[in-house]
Parts: structure tokens; sequence; C-alpha cells
């Protein structure tokens, strides 16, 4: 299941999977502006660990800035994500 945890000001969804019985190895977010444009931002590195599509500077840099201002709130919802009947929550950018 992809959540989505909040709406950037440009349109710009972020989105997490849960991936229970997964051996996912790196905490991300799907930054999602359509289907031809999703970036993968690891949330500890802040870096784009995988693209499709073009993002501009200033998109990348807004989506770095929100995870450094919630990335407790990710993690959290990182964990919830993974287990079994866990609700998520949105987060307001």
């Amino acid at each position: 299941m992809m959540a989505t945890l909040a709406m950037l000001f440009n349109g710009t969804l972020i989105k997490m999977r849960g991936e229970k019985n997964s051996r996912h190895h790196r905490i991300h977010i799907h930054a999602w502006r359509d289907d031809d444009n999703v970036y993968v931002f690891d949330v500890k590195t802040r870096r784009v660990i995988r693209k499709t599509g073009k993002f501009t500077r200033d998109e990348i840099i807004h989506v770095q800035s929100f995870i450094a201002k919630h990335e407790a709130e990710l993690l959290a919802n990182w964990r919830l994500l993974n287990q079994d009947n866990a609700t998520w929550f949105k987060i307001t950018p």
C-alpha cells in the first residue's frame, strides 16, 4: 500500500509504502509529481536514490527541506506502515 503522507505547495505528493516482511535497507519516500516524474529520497541522507523523469533543482531542494523538517514524523510513519494493523498519519507541510 502506498500512503500519501503530504502534498507540497506545488502539488508534489509525498508517499511511503509499507513493506511488511521485506528487507528494505533504506527508509525512503517517494516524491510524486505525476506518473512520469517520481523521485525517491533516502530519509536519513535526504539524497535522491532513484528517479524517473525530471524535477527542477528547486523542487529537489523543497523536498529535501520537507524531509529535514519532518524527519521524526516520516520515521514514525515508516514504523507504522511496517506493522500489522497500524494506522499511519498525514503530515502538514
